[in-house]
């Protein structure tokens, strides 16, 4: 499934915001946008709503599964971005 309009309009916004004010490289904006993608795709198979929609609930859930098996610096690359989208 792709993205919203708005789940797409965020995520370039929230990008141009990071390259602007950290100067991030663009493979690491990349992984950030990759990272989003993945938490809206799982978000509109679950239940439909963007990511403005999240629950805390939805984050633990995502997190349980995308994290079993993956690399501890993936998992914390996904959590600091998702920290930094939501605040």
């Amino acid at each position: 499934a792709g993205l919203t309009p708005d789940d797409a309009g965020l995520l370039q916004r929230f990008a141009d915001a990071l390259w602007l004010e950290d100067g991030l490289a663009p493979l690491t904006l990349a992984a950030y946008r990759r990272d989003l993608q993945g938490l809206a795709a799982w978000l509109q198979a679950r239940r439909g709503p963007g990511l403005l929609a999240l629950r805390e609930s939805d984050l633990l859930a995502y997190a349980a599964e995308r994290h079993a098996g993956t690399r501890a610096s993936t998992a914390r690359r996904r959590l600091a971005v998702f920290r930094r989208f939501y605040r």
